[in-house]
């Protein structure tokens, strides 16, 4: 590891790895260190049974920013990305299928086979969900504005009622305002509740499912996809990157501390003695582990210590991998390989039951019945698995980091056996089909991954954790009060999921590019304006109901869907 460098980065998870490439790209000399044998944190593909890859923590592709993959080519460097015909397969605890699939036309359908209401609904839901996506987006690529900033605008253009929608309310009461079907709302509910000490009834529970909601996949919003050989294809992928941009990315190399001198910083000291020389350093790691952990206390402002050592960092998760010798049948659905496999999938969703694993959560407690997240990603790609076997993630939200009795490793098998359970429930000799099992609990995200108290966005999405005060307490944006150091990573604006947002915008405010808020792609007012009307106006609503549920007028849709077309070069290019 020659140097000096311009920048080192803490920690090869995405953002690291994302910032580490536009700064090479810049012509800044960059070193990115991570800790373990393997690039990408949390989004990563590892062989956790003999012979199957999976991914570990994060697996769907929802809201990695279409600026990230064209500036950084990492489509040149390896990244395949698909999707699937049914998106979302669900079934509440009436064991009744609803599947939501990539053509809107279908899913209105087949929603209105048992709800016309809520067909209508879910398109009038869909638009005002765009609409504030639209209205947040360009905050997403921007330093962290102040919450009144974010006010103003939608004030500015007259939809204060959709910030308080998406942002205010609990994502019970939204989505009440809208549907009538237990399974629709439990399965629109889920996205609210990960990695998350919240209910239904929590308010600014919404701001999350928004959050996970708004992304865009393959230039149409509110689709996501997979990336193919797992989540590591895309680290692997900006890793390429930053390498060919000149970038150093080094594995096993754990980081003792940040090393200042009269409160500036010159380097970082490795676990084995090694000391990189750099008079900036940018991590990728959370905000506690950083400047709690990382930076000698002295360095810091008292108050500094204080704020960070109050983030709330509560909300925890858990996976259960499992290798399975075939596909799980589920109750009133024919047997074979059918969509459902393919999907998405979510078992056991439903309001009444998110809100006894809240109380669970907040008492130390497990549940018998939970409502699980599963996705068999062999289905559609087969080199993940051993041939005639598949890979089958499953994952559970709202679980406790401690236990009221005993501890994670001492109820490993505990946790397993009922996500086993919640799973058979569904599809009846499941528990017959597993070969092997390896779980991943709240205490394994910490351990294992970094993510303090399981939290997988480095802190809590709440309001009070959003936008200018997702950073560093006696600091705006993403420097810190030690001169050189700077975050870039999910505890910093605009917060979690495989997005590659704070990288680059920690990148771009270090290299002097990034001014106030600007919408990135572009296309005419004339064009924005009609869009607005066709996807607002209360009277077009009887016309938006029938195009959305028509399957010829797929292209009319498609035009709708589809995110704006980006103009000019990729910033920072040297």
């Amino acid at each position: 590891m020659d140097g000096p460098y311009d920048v080192v980065v803490v920690g090869g998870g995405h953002n690291g790895l994302v910032a580490g490439a536009y700064l090479a790209r810049a012509g800044r000399s960059v070193c990115v260190l991570e800790r373990r044998a393997v690039l990408g944190g949390a989004c990563v593909t590892e062989e956790l049974i003999p012979g199957a890859r999976f991914s570990s923590c994060a697996y769907i592709v929802s809201s990695l920013l279409p600026e990230v993959i064209e500036d950084l080519e990492l489509v040149r460097f390896g990244l395949e990305l698909y999707s699937t015909e049914a998106m979302n397969f669900a079934m509440g605890p009436g064991k009744d299928p609803l599947f939501l699939w990539r053509d809107l036309d279908r899913t209105v359908r087949g929603i209105e086979a048992t709800s016309r209401h809520d067909a209508g609904a879910f398109v009038e839901f869909g638009s005002r969900l765009r609409l504030f996506g639209d209205t947040i987006r360009p905050f997403v690529l921007s330093p962290p504005p102040a919450l009144s900033e974010v006010v103003e605008r939608f004030e500015r253009i007259g939809r204060t009622d959709l910030f308080h929608e998406f942002v205010t309310l609990s994502i019970g009461d939204l989505l009440d305002r809208y549907f009538e079907s237990p399974t629709l709302k439990g399965v629109l509910m889920f996205s609210a509740l990960v990695s998350t000490i919240a209910g239904p009834s929590s308010p600014g529970s919404a701001y999350e499912f928004a959050h996970h909601s708004w992304g865009e996949f393959e230039g149409h919003f509110g689709r996501f996809g997979y990336a193919k050989g797992g989540m590591g294809a895309i680290t692997e992928a900006l890793a390429a990157s930053a390498r060919a941009a000149g970038a150093r990315v080094e594995v096993n190399a754990p980081v003792r501390r940040i090393l200042a001198e009269r409160r500036a910083v010159v380097g970082v000291e490795l676990e084995d003695g090694t000391v990189l020389r750099a008079p900036t350093v940018l991590s990728s790691a959370d905000p506690r582990t950083t400047l709690a952990q990382l930076v000698n206390p002295g360095d810091l402002p008292q108050q500094t210590l204080r704020g960070v050592n109050q983030i709330d960092m509560r909300g925890s998760m858990g996976r259960v991998h499992f290798l399975v010798d075939r596909l799980p049948d589920y109750e009133g659905l024919p047997s074979g390989l059918g969509p459902q496999h393919a999907a998405f999938t979510l078992l056991g969703v439903s309001r009444p039951q998110f809100e006894r694993c809240w109380e669970a959560q907040l008492d130390g407690e497990l549940v018998d019945d939970y409502p699980v997240e599963l996705l068999i990603p062999s289905v559609s790609d087969p080199g993940l698995a051993p041939e005639g076997l598949h890979t089958l993630t499953s994952g559970v939200q709202q679980l406790p980091f401690h236990l009221s009795g005993g501890d994670w490793d001492s109820r490993r098998g505990e946790f397993i056996d009922r996500v086993v359970s919640s799973i058979g429930r569904f599809a009846p000799g499941f528990e017959s089909s597993i070969r092997e099992a390896v779980s991943i609990t709240p205490l394994d995200l910490q351990r294992t991954y970094g993510l303090p108290d399981g939290n997988i966005f480095h802190g809590a999405m709440s309001l009070n954790q959003l936008f200018a005060s997702r950073s560093v307490p006696g600091s705006r944006g993403y420097g810190t009060p030690l001169e050189g150091l700077y975050l870039c990573g999910a505890g910093t604006h605009p917060g979690g999921a495989v997005m590659g947002a704070a990288g680059r915008n920690a990148a771009l405010s270090l290299l002097g590019v990034h001014g106030a808020p600007q919408v990135p792609r572009a296309r005419s007012r004339v064009v924005e304006g009609l869009l607005e009307t066709a996807t607002s106006s209360p009277r077009l609503r009887p016309i938006r109901y029938r195009l959305a549920r028509s399957r010829l007028a797929r292209p009319v849709v498609e035009a709708f869907t589809q995110t704006r077309t980006r103009r000019g070069d990729p910033p920072g290019r040297a």
